[in-house]
């Protein structure tokens, strides 16, 4: 106890005695004269810094609109045109007898489902994939589909398409599922290259060296969605240095029925992403029951160059044995489909055409020729090599045409075309008939000619190359 007292004391005797010098300290004030003064030292000037001339100002170019396609220079009236930029001819290839190989379909697996057996395939047989898949995207599959599936989901049908670059590059997503090719298929208009899409995931395809192999991979596409649809893909190929990320040109599409000659035609219609008062363009492809999504595919190409389109399924080939009608049952349909495009809003009625496809082109000039109900501003007729020369009409026919046409011929062969080119140039040179006469060879590399034989030059058409040249002449005549 006397301890604790003893520390307690001292503690206390301590701190009262630092308190007490502490006040005894006395510290000096510094005077403001001190604190002010400053020794000074030579400053030295700076140099003076010569100026840069100004530049003189350059006249800032128009503004373009973003979304406005590039017009090419037009096509002259009083000339045939030959295409030189073709590679080399090829020797036709013989169609291979054994069909490629369709990409499988994606099986969900859980314990309470299994997978199905692989359906094998008979030797005269071609197995596609024809039923769909519906993509989710990450929220879906953090949430669960049944919640979000009805709100934020989209189709497989949504990857095929025209997708644009900055620099006018145009990258053709081709649905040919239902095809002898089995797969989607990627075209780039400017290496010229086809090749298939293999499907890695959902959103994912690989590219392989050519349209017949997938290995070893040399690209990847990567499609992304915005809401309920695709809005561009990142496309990463060894031929570029850095990556691609085309944009879709979202057109305005719709199944329709219209009225025919004693029947109901199914038909489509093709709009451009906005806007109205559109050319109007009717397509006809033939009496020849072509695969739709091909067809789609290049009246999605004439609608992103501002072109509205209609084009309707031929008689016969809405049942599973399809049987062709005749190319007077196709003339009559034709003028029914000018009739129905003529009534619709968004489409200008004085600015209405015909675009003959192969065949097609027959029944486009027939219709020309005995219609005269709804006003024709132009045609455009393709010659391809699905078409002879002996069965277009005859010279006294083709002087009755009165409005312009533009005579594309193209194919592997357009030399088989020569004799009917000359009945042309002397209807334009001596009759004065506005004809425009280009000769396209299939401008194609190797593996798009060795894709689908005598038809690969519908891969050609549907990557819209041959939108594209006629797309000039058309605003020429119907500006």
């Amino acid at each position: 106890m006397q301890r604790s007292l003893s520390w307690l004391f001292s503690l206390l005797f301590h701190g009262i005695l630092v308190m007490v010098l502490f006040q005894a300290v006395h510290f000096t004030p510094f005077e403001l004269k001190d604190i002010l003064e400053v020794d000074l030292v030579e400053m030295e000037m700076p140099k003076q810094v010569a100026h840069m001339p100004v530049p003189q100002e350059l006249p800032s170019p128009e503004p373009v609109a973003p979304d406005a396609p590039a017009v090419a220079a037009p096509l002259p009236l009083d000339k045939t045109v030959v295409l030189a930029d073709s590679p080399p001819q090829i020797a036709p290839l013989p169609e291979p007898d054994s069909v490629m190989e369709p990409e499988p379909q994606a099986i969900e697996i859980s314990p309470v489902k299994t997978d199905t057996p692989k359906e094998e395939a008979k030797p005269d047989q071609i197995i596609v994939r024809k039923n769909d898949f519906v993509a989710s995207r990450g929220h879906e599959a953090r949430f669960g589909r049944a919640m979000m599936a009805d709100y934020y989901s989209y189709s497989a049908d949504e990857f095929s398409g025209q997708f644009k670059t900055g620099d006018d590059r145009v990258v053709s997503i081709i649905d040919a599922r239902n095809t002898k090719y089995g797969r989607f298929l990627i075209y780039d208009s400017k290496n010229k290259t086809l090749r298939r899409l293999k499907q890695f995931g959902k959103y994912v395809y690989t590219i392989g060296p050519s349209v017949h192999a997938d290995e070893p991979v040399t690209g990847s596409v990567t499609f992304l969605a915005k809401n309920d649809r695709i809005e561009r893909f990142i496309l990463m190929t060894d031929d570029d240095r850095i990556a691609h990320y085309p944009v879709k040109v979202h057109v305005r599409e719709d199944d329709i029925v219209f009225p025919g000659k004693n029947t109901e035609l199914q038909g489509h219609t093709s709009l451009p992403p906005y806007g109205e008062g559109f050319t109007g363009v009717v397509f006809v492809h033939g009496n020849l029951c072509e695969e739709p999504s091909l067809i789609k595919g290049f009246t999605r190409a004439l609608s992103m160059r501002n072109l509205a389109s209609l084009s309707f399924t031929p008689r016969g080939c809405e049942s599973e044995n399809p049987t062709p009608g005749t190319i007077e049952e196709l003339t009559d349909d034709t003028v029914a489909a000018l009739a129905h495009l003529a009534r619709q809003p968004q489409v200008d009625g004085n600015r209405l055409g015909l675009w003959g496809n192969g065949p097609g082109a027959i029944a486009a000039i027939k219709t020309v020729g005995s219609h005269r109900q709804t006003p024709l501003r132009f045609m455009v007729c393709l010659l391809d090599d699905t078409l002879e020369p002996d069965t277009m009409p005859a010279q006294k026919e083709l002087a009755q045409l009165p409005i312009p046409v533009l005579w594309l011929i193209t194919g592997r062969n357009t030399n088989k075309w020569r004799p009917f080119i000359t009945t042309l140039e002397g209807l334009r040179d001596h009759d004065r008939l506005p004809f425009s006469i280009v000769i396209a060879p299939l401008k194609a590399s190797r593996d798009v000619l060795e894709a689908k034989g005598e038809q690969s030059g519908w891969v050609e058409q549907v990557t819209e190359d041959h939108a594209k040249l006629a797309d000039s002449w058309i605003r020429n005549i119907v500006k």
